[in-house]
């Protein structure tokens, strides 16, 4: 073979994930043409998807020593530069870069990196503001830029002597728009701090120091939050929800130790409680490297109490965010074993479990959506005496979780007595506007019973931004939440839903995700309740469920809300607009489905 065919080999094997095999034939494409520059940077591609760092800068630099004009070339020697912590000749090579390249954002956003450690914040600053005003929306880049800002809090006039920024008539704008975006992305400090840089160059700029007020009553309210809730500890230290809270402001402040203390503190006190749904605490201990702590409480706990139940699903989400999937599935195993053994006894079966492989999947799963009454509904049919439930009402295994595998999501489920009829389910509301979540479902279980749960999505928008706030997860005003976004979706319309907070309007739009489902499941496995219906007769809904699920009737003597929420009501404006936002795709999920759901 000659070089070029070893270099079409090296990119097929590139391709399919063979790397090892791929570095091997580019090496030898090298050996055979040693002249090439391009031999030299496929061969550090390949080297950097390996974690081969030195290597990877070896080939890099004899690349751009034979070709000094291809500008691809130094900006991945930087990068693997980066990672080896060679701060200066990172610089150097992004420098090379931005000469011949200077629209690519990634290298001002790499070049500030580099410039961050070696302490030279006011060029760090020019970097970070040249990657936003090429791409305000790479990832990571406001936080990159506020701690930069940050770092100079106490001497603006000299960051502002390093920091090359020409503000000019024409654009001021941008200048503003980022200021606004710094606060946007939670970052009201820095978002003062560049804001009184630019006063300092343009003093008399009327409009930066009208920003500058509403800067500085943000700023003041985030330091009222963090002082009420440090004071709420002193009231109550040996409360975990008073930790829990503390925890959830500092985390919004970014300060990440102390929130991680704090989460940590709150379990300490009482690992007694599921806090494996507390997914922003996680997060957090995950970000300081704390999980091992975790884990090391909640063994202590189980050690002592080796009947309890969520000491064991909090050692679960321990092990599972550490990647220990199989010491995880052995945890949820034992503690679904004990539950399905007490719940079997609860319902006078006089039936026992077998042990973990009978393991049954699930027979139906109430798919959503948030905050239209599926958690009261998944309770009702908890109590059914044919109904035996997993450890975990919410497993987001099919939206959320999917890489964890299924044999993880399989250990959540109850083992079953030999001989009975007896049905499992779960709820994880999630689903429903998840765009992977159908067809993975369909491929695992494609006679699973789907169930769903739709409310005026208007107050179901509301209803979620108030449980959020409640939770300490969402701290923006509901305007605020609600513009934001507005603009994310005129960015972005098929913004994919995920994980964080948010998404009110998003995941009201009923009828895209129903069409999405119906693309893999018939009509007849799907159940589409109206909420609303549910909240005036919660029996008349659930005989409807069981009718659904082939299960005999059975009366509960109370229907109680299991997930209430209470709040102020919104205004009539901002009710209006989420009404008028919301009307055409539900007269299109009414023209769609032949059901009337009279939303107003």
């Amino acid at each position: 073979m000659n070089s070029h065919e070893y270099q079409d080999l090296g990119n097929s094997l590139q391709e399919s994930g063979k790397f090892d095999d791929a570095a091997t034939a580019y090496q030898q494409a090298v050996d055979l043409h040693p002249d090439s520059s391009w031999c030299y940077h496929s061969l550090g591609d390949v080297l950097l998807k390996l974690e081969r760092w030195e290597d990877a800068v070896c080939a890099y630099n004899k690349a751009v020593e034979l070709n000094p004009d291809f500008s691809w070339s130094y900006h991945n020697l930087g990068d693997a530069l980066l990672k080896l912590r060679r701060w200066e000749e990172a610089v150097a090579a992004y420098r090379c870069e931005i000469e011949l390249n200077s629209d690519f954002a990634w290298s001002f956003s790499n070049l500030g990196d580099a410039l961050t450690k070696l302490k030279k914040s006011g060029e760090a600053i020019a970097a970070y503001v040249k990657a936003i005003e090429i791409d305000g929306d790479l990832p990571g880049i406001y936080d990159k830029l506020g701690y930069s800002l940050g770092q100079n809090e106490s001497d603006l006039q000299s960051v502002l002597e390093k920091c090359p920024l020409q503000v000019t008539p024409e654009n001021l704008e941008f200048y503003l728009q980022l200021g606004k975006n710094l606060a946007k992305y939670d970052r009201p400090k820095s978002a003062i701090i560049f804001c009184k840089l630019l006063l300092t160059d343009q003093p008399t700029c009327d409009t930066w120091a009208a920003q500058l007020g509403e800067f500085l009553q943000e700023q003041e309210k985030c330091n009222r939050a963090l002082a009420s809730s440090r004071e709420i500890v002193a009231q109550k230290p040996d409360d975990c929800w008073s930790y829990y809270n503390l925890g959830a402001v500092l985390s919004h402040q970014k300060k990440w130790d102390e929130a991680a203390t704090s989460f940590l503190k709150a379990i300490e006190i009482n690992p007694d409680i599921p806090w494996w749904f507390y997914y922003n605490l996680w997060e957090v201990l995950a970000k300081q490297n704390k999980l091992d702590q975790v884990e090391n409480l909640c063994r202590e706990v189980v050690a002592a109490q080796p009947e309890a139940f969520w000491p064991y699903l909090n050692l679960g989400e321990a092990l599972t965010r550490q990647d220990k999937i199989e010491e995880a599935i052995s945890c949820y195993q034992t503690v679904s074993y004990q539950q399905a053994l007490a719940s079997l006894i609860s319902k006078d079966t006089g039936k026992m479990p077998v042990p973990q492989n009978t393991v049954k999947a699930p027979n139906f799963i109430i798919i959503g959506s948030q905050r239209c009454g599926t958690t009261s509904l998944y309770t009702y049919l908890a109590q059914h005496p044919q109904i035996l439930t997993p450890i975990k009402k919410e497993m987001d295994f099919f939206s959320w979780h999917f890489q964890r595998g299924i044999d993880w999501y399989l250990a959540h489920f109850p083992p079953m007595p030999v001989g009975e009829q007896f049905l499992t389910g779960e709820a994880s509301p999630s689903y429903f506007d998840c765009r992977e979540a159908p067809e993975r479902l369909y491929s695992a279980f494609p006679e699973v019973k789907l169930v769903v749960l739709l409310r005026n999505p208007v107050d179901r928008a509301i209803s979620q931004f108030y449980r959020l706030t409640d939770l300490n997860w969402e701290v923006r005003s509901c305007d605020r939440a609600i513009s934001d976004e507005i603009a994310r979706l005129a960015q972005n319309p098929a913004y994919i839903i995920g994980e964080e907070p948010g998404n009110y309007l998003a995941r009201g739009r009923y009828i895209e995700f129903i069409k999405n489902w119906l693309v893999f499941f018939p009509k007849e496995q799907l159940l589409i309740l109206k909420s609303e219906d549910f909240y005036a007769g919660a029996a008349t809904t659930v005989k409807q469920v069981l009718a659904f699920l082939d299960l005999p009737e059975y009366q509960l003597s109370e229907y109680q809300n299991a997930n209430p929420g209470s709040y102020q009501p919104i205004s009539d404006s901002v009710r209006d607009w989420l009404s008028d936002y919301f009307k055409p795709y539900n007269q299109e999920l009414e023209e769609y489905l032949g059901k009337k759901f009279d939303w107003e």
